[in-house]
Order: structure tokens, then C-alpha cells, then sequence
């Protein structure tokens, strides 16, 4: 008995020396102090981030490391932040990311062809058809949330899962065509891909404490063996919608000829490429690209539109002043009550409104990084090839010199006077697009 007590001493003894960060000739952020060996800051993290930041950012200045889940995490507040985004040379969100979430589970693609589908065909307001949307949010928002009672008024039980799928029905419609954007299965690929594929992110790395890592190379272990693959359901299920639209296209196109109809949607932009074989159609492949739109569009977008819906009913004070200000615009609408896409940056309260949502309800931290390369920040301050960085959102979102007053409390329309809309990230409005979008398919 006494030597399994001693044997587990030396080998905790050992692993912790091994974990130990060796001395380095580099001028490392401070490491904030803990009592519990091993632990370290895990607790205080995880179950007190906001406050426990706060006061390490205080007493150890805007860059300093802790030790959560058997590593050291440096995090970056709002003066060097930049540096992390600006820097892409040196700091990598999708190496980090993929270190999380198996690749094995889907084909990620091609980094810059998936950029270049965002930028030309999703993104490029050019492409953007402004009535095909706003008639799929509207049957959307009809047939999962309803018309309401006498007085307009509807109950909704599940509102980040209702949201995903009026967000669906426009991204399904976008993707896969409108003839296959009306399946239920369809429907409930988009909104649930992303939820499902993140099971592992949710599970806290608690194996890490044995060595740092470990945990993730047993999720990648288990998806590459084929025990456990949350995308594979829905890859069938796309891969079925995409084959019945590929196949009829075909067939209809050598029928008709140039009289036949082209469909606007990802799966005719794939089928028009140069790489696209007739006679040897790679479906997994076409199944794979739209997981990594799916999985960089869904969720938080139907994130952020739950978070502004209940903020709104939270505070039913503002609802007439927003009232106010759709009906004006409305009166831009066609008689199909089609809005111009011009009308949508004149809705400025709301867009107010949402930033301050978006801005209350962000990560504490987040957008985490993999350090490529040795790198030394502008104060000095140096971090080692292998590091992991989390970038301190919430010093940027809750800093009065950027948000103006009272950046603690929830001010709707403190946004009003800006000259850019909330989806457009800047310095001092991170959210997840643009930048960290561009860092995940780079």
C-alpha cells in the first residue's frame, strides 16, 4: 500500500516538473500567482472569469498568464489586442481551433477557397437577393414561431433553437437551393451541425491536468477510429439534398438547354467551377464545404438574434421607440412589403440596439490563438512558438474610454452617432465576423 502511496508522489512529482514551464531567455508575460500546484488558476476561471480578469489585469497589467487546466493561457487585454489580430504571421485562430474541435469529422477545405466563396458569393453585396431573404425569414419566422394571439403576441418555449431555424430556412435556401431548403431533415442539419460537432468544446479538458493535450488527441483518436462522429449524420443528409439537385440540374439542363433556368445558390456556383467532373461527382466533398459555411454562419448569428430578442422583452420600454422607427421605414417597402436593402442601414436605433446586445452579451474571452513563431509585443513583453493566447474581450466591451459611460449597464441607443454597422468589427467592437471569420478560413 505504502509504495502505491509513494510511487504516486514520485510520478505526480514528475509530471508536474515536466508541466513546470522551463526558464526562458524570452521576456515572458507575468505569471499570475496561484497556491493549488496543478490547478492552478482552473477554478477562478471557470466559475469567476469576470471578476478574476478584472483583478489580474489590475494587479499584473494588459498582458499577463495564467495556469488553467494544465497549461499556461496568456491573455491580451484591449492596448496590445490588436497586435493578435493584425499579426496573422504569428498568431493562428485556426490551428487553436482545430486543436479543439476533430478535423477528422469533416474536411475543413481549402483555407483560401473557402474565403474566396464568402468573399464573392455570400458576403459580396452584389450577389445579395434582399427579397429571396427577407420572404425565407418570413415563412421562417410564420411556421416556428406563428402569428401570435389576438393581440400579436407569441410564446416562444426555446429561443435559441427557434432562431436557428428561421436562420436556417434563408441559409438552407442560400446553400442548397429552394427546393431543398423546405425538408425538415435539411432544416435541422443547419441548425444543429454546429451544436452537435462543438460537443467537444463542452467537455472541460479535465485530462489536460495529466499532460496538456492528451484530451484532445483522445477526441481525435475516437473520431478518426469511427467510434463517435456527430457530423456524419448531417453530412449524409446533405450530401442526399445536394445529389437530388445535382442530378435533376443535369438532367434538366441537357433538356431545356439555354432555355433552362439557372438557380442562384452555392450548390450551381460548385457545378460551375472547372473542377467539377460529370462523371465523377465528388458529393462528400460538396457535402464537406457547406459543414464550414454551416459551422461559420449559423450559430452565431442565431446566437446574437436570441440574445437581442430577449433583451428586447426584457426591457418592453424601448419597444415603442423601435416600433416607431420600423414603421417610418416601412413606408419604403413595395406592396409586397419588401424592404430595399438601403433601408436597412437607416434603421439606426435598431442597430444601436443590437450592438449594446451583442457588446453585454459577448465572451469574457475568447478568439483563442496558437503562437506561430517567438513574437514580442509593443510594451516588450515577449511570448515562445507554442503558446496559446485568449484575446480579453470584455476589456475592450466594458472599458469607458471606448464604450463611452458607464460601460457596465445596458445603454440601447449609446451607439446611435456611429458610422458603422454592427456588423462590422472594429477596435472597439469585437464580435464574432470580418476579422475572426476571415482568421477561421485562413
Amino acid at each position: 500500500m505504502y509504495q502505491i502511496i509513494v510511487l504516486g508522489i514520485i510520478l505526480s512529482i514528475t509530471l508536474y516538473v515536466l508541466k513546470r514551464p522551463r526558464d526562458s531567455k524570452l521576456n515572458l508575460p507575468p505569471l499570475v500567482h496561484y497556491k493549488i500546484p496543478f490547478i492552478g488558476h482552473t477554478f477562478s476561471h471557470l466559475f469567476n472569469c469576470k471578476e478574476f480578469l478584472k483583478q489580474c489585469k489590475k494587479e499584473y497589467g494588459d498582458i499577463f498568464t495564467i495556469y488553467v487546466w494544465g497549461r499556461e493561457l496568456t491573455i491580451i487585454g484591449k492596448e496590445h489586442i490588436y497586435e493578435a489580430f493584425a499579426r496573422d504571421d504569428a498568431f493562428n485562430f485556426r490551428i487553436a481551433f482545430r486543436k479543439k474541435v476533430p478535423g477528422d469529422m469533416f474536411s475543413f477545405g481549402d483555407p483560401e477557397y473557402n474565403l474566396k466563396v464568402v468573399r464573392e458569393y455570400i458576403s459580396n453585396e452584389s450577389n445579395l437577393d434582399i427579397v429571396r431573404m427577407q420572404k425565407c425569414l418570413h415563412s421562417g419566422i410564420k411556421k416556428y414561431i406563428g402569428e401570435g394571439d389576438d393581440n400579436g403576441r407569441a410564446t416562444i418555449y426555446k429561443i435559441y433553437g427557434e432562431m436557428s431555424k428561421i436562420i436556417s430556412v434563408t441559409l438552407a435556401n442560400i446553400y442548397v437551393g429552394e427546393e431543398e431548403a423546405v425538408y425538415d431533415d435539411i432544416i435541422t442539419t443547419f441548425a444543429e451541425f454546429t451544436t452537435d460537432i462543438t460537443i467537444f468544446m463542452k467537455i472541460p479538458p479535465i485530462l489536460d491536468f495529466i499532460y496538456p493535450g492528451i484530451q484532445s488527441y483522445i477526441y481525435h483518436f475516437i473520431v478518426k477510429l469511427g467510434l463517435y462522429n456527430p457530423a456524419k449524420k448531417h453530412k449524409d443528409v446533405l450530401i442526399k439534398h445536394i445529389k437530388n439537385q445535382v442530378e435533376k440540374r443535369l438532367r434538366e439542363k441537357q433538356i431545356y438547354g439555354d432555355l433552362w433556368k439557372r438557380p442562384n445558390d452555392l450548390i450551381q456556383i460548385f457545378m460551375e467551377e472547372e473542377s467539377f467532373d460529370t462523371k465523377n461527382i465528388d458529393y462528400e466533398a460538396m457535402a464537406s464545404k457547406i459543414c464550414t459555411l454551416i459551422f461559420v454562419s449559423n450559430h452565431t448569428t442565431s446566437r446574437a438574434c436570441a440574445n437581442v430578442v430577449v433583451d428586447l422583452a426584457s426591457r418592453p420600454e424601448y419597444m415603442q421607440e423601435l416600433y416607431e422607427e420600423q414603421l417610418e421605414i416601412h413606408k419604403q417597402a413595395d406592396e409586397n412589403g419588401i424592404l430595399p436593402y438601403e433601408s436597412l442601414n437607416e434603421m439606426k436605433k435598431l442597430d444601436s440596439f443590437i450592438r449594446e446586445s451583442i457588446r453585454s452579451t459577448g465572451d469574457i474571452a475568447t478568439f483563442q490563438r496558437l503562437v506561430l513563431k517567438d513574437y514580442t509585443f509593443a510594451n516588450g513583453l515577449q511570448i515562445p512558438e507554442g503558446h496559446i493566447v485568449d484575446v480579453y474581450l470584455d476589456d475592450v466591451f466594458r472599458d469607458e474610454s471606448s464604450q463611452g459611460p458607464n460601460p457596465e449597464s445596458f445603454e440601447p441607443f449609446r451607439h446611435l452617432n456611429k458610422t458603422f454597422p454592427a456588423y462590422k468589427p472594429t477596435k472597439t467592437f469585437l464580435s464574432f465576423g470580418g476579422d475572426a471569420l476571415e482568421d477561421f478560413l485562413l
